[in-house]
């Protein structure tokens, strides 16, 4: 019998266990346990080939939850880590990104203020050990250098580094490095922007700080920027909302299977409640996302733009199993202040009877949507701005404009990341460099204006990337987002 056909029938049992409540008494082992119990002891002792058990289980374990809902899942042990340090928003480390250049480690941006930096090390160093061992060759992967450069917080890795020829070995005492929720805070004229990446621990805590800075710089309305962000920690999308609402108003109902319904409420008192305010969704936009735009929306506080979003208001509860691995359950549905559910149609959920025939409305009476997802005021799309053909090519433009900047670093050394912008540094004698080198059999005059700006944008964004690392990439993306540059347009306008 193939494992295929194991799984198949594993599955099989498993469910008449659980949704039949069958009970089979009979026990090879003369003790009593459930059908599922029995079922993996005959698979054990008798099946004629040797079997991963927990491998098995965890898998008809997979198979049930995925036909469930489109949200609930099995989380295995080794991903739990990866997991949290994206929503505790820090993970121990050393505070560098890298690549790995012709089999080699090097590191390409050193975090200011991060334990690297304060230890010596700079962009362009190349590592060729680790805590002594070898790392060089053929087999090194981003997921290897990760597990060495991380561990407990005040314990050391030692990097063996070659600079400018020259040997060094640099021990750097690990520390808390902050994965950041919140990018991209910045002004344009009189309106602020900030992007939420996600809902994690500190998001309101350093969108505090975000607005803090731009109330600074004159800021007189809000763009908030939520494309692509999934969702995560709910009580961080009321306490966003919170911070923008009035007093007594509802955020989010949360109604479970036992009848319960928790509600959520604003508090007075917050400073930017009267901050003009403008956010962008796209159809990754979920969960959390949706809460806060839809708690907005309700009560006329936002105006929305972009596309509808995702559609995501299942409520999940993290269940820990026995073996360290946990079930991802959803337990319940998110409500807007309306009444209207988030949640789009799925095979099997009873929510689209519910909402059959509602009709939902704003504190002004303003008729809102409730298909799923959250509906645009305007709507914006990119599907007629730009060719976006070049994004599919960003690997080899990373690794090219890697090596132009590992081949000027003590030029580009003195560069300043706010001159960047205005300096003209991929021309077309760049542009041929790169077609050549990854062997595209094409020069400049072939390219259509569309893509060649494209390919321009792209190749500037990676260079400085490559220069002051990650953030700095999206931020050059963003200054030239079609979507965004219509949406501070637009928002500008209602500025009084």
């Amino acid at each position: 019998m193939k494992p295929q056909r194991i799984v198949l029938w594993i599955t099989a049992f498993f469910l008449v266990g659980i949704f039949v409540g069958l009970s089979f008494r009979e026990s090879i082992s003369g003790s009593k346990g459930s059908s599922m119990d029995q079922f993996f002891q005959y698979l054990q002792d008798e099946y004629v080939d040797t079997l991963d058990i927990a491998k098995l289980q965890q898998q008809a374990m997979d198979y049930i939850l995925s036909g469930l809902d489109p949200h609930s899942v099995l989380i295995p042990v080794e991903d739990e880590q990866q997991i949290a340090e994206r929503m505790q928003g820090s993970f121990s480390g050393v505070g560098v990104e890298f690549t790995i250049y012709e089999d080699t480690l090097v590191f390409v941006y050193i975090m200011e203020g991060g334990p690297a930096e304060s230890y010596g090390l700079k962009a362009g160093d190349r590592i060729y050990a680790i805590d002594g061992d070898t790392i060089v060759g053929a087999g090194l992967t981003n997921e290897f250098v990760t597990q060495k450069i991380k561990g407990p917080v005040n314990t050391y890795v030692t990097f063996d580094i070659i600079r400018d020829g020259l040997s060094l070995v640099a021990a750097v005492q690990r520390d808390f490095i902050p994965l950041n929720s919140v990018s991209g805070a910045q002004m344009y004229g009189s309106m602020g922007y900030v992007k939420v990446d996600r809902f994690a621990e500190s998001t309101t805590e350093e969108l505090q700080e975000a607005l803090a800075k731009l109330g600074d710089q004159g800021m007189r309305g809000l763009i908030l920027d939520l494309r692509d962000n999934p969702g995560g920690y709910l009580h961080e999308a009321v306490e966003i909302a919170d911070l923008f609402l009035g007093g007594n108003k509802t955020i989010v109902s949360t109604k479970y299977k036992d009848g319960r319904t928790i509600v959520a409420e604003s508090k007075r008192g917050d400073k930017y409640e009267d901050l003009p305010l403008h956010i962008i969704l796209n159809d990754q936009s979920a969960s959390a996302s949706e809460v806060l735009s839809g708690a907005l929306q309700d009560h006329d506080r936002a105006t929305i733009y972009g596309t509808t979003s995702f559609g995501k208001g299942l409520v999940q509860e993290d269940k820990q199993l026995p073996d360290g691995s946990t079930m991802r359950l959803t337990v319940a549905y998110y409500y807007t202040p309306s009444g209207r559910s988030i949640q789009k149609p799925y095979a099997g959920a009873d929510l689209p009877g519910e909402m059959e025939g509602l009709v939902f409305q704003s504190d002004s009476g303003k008729i809102l949507s409730s298909v799923g997802g959250i509906e645009p005021d305007i709507e914006l799309s990119n599907d007629t701005v730009g060719s976006y053909y070049w994004g599919f090519s960003f690997g080899t433009i990373d690794d090219f404009a890697f090596q132009w900047v590992d081949a000027r670093r003590q030029k580009i050394g003195t560069w300043e990341y706010e001159d960047f912008f205005n300096m003209k540094v991929v021309d077309d004698e760049l542009i041929s460099e790169f077609l050549k080198y990854g062997g595209y059999g094409l020069y400049v005059e072939d390219l259509p204006m569309d893509q060649l700006t494209e390919l321009r944008l792209m190749m500037k964004a990676a260079i400085a990337k490559n220069i002051w690392g990650f953030d700095a990439y999206v931020s050059m993306l963003l200054n030239e987002d079609p979507v965004l540059k219509q949406v501070i347009k637009l928002s500008s306008g209602t500025l009084q």
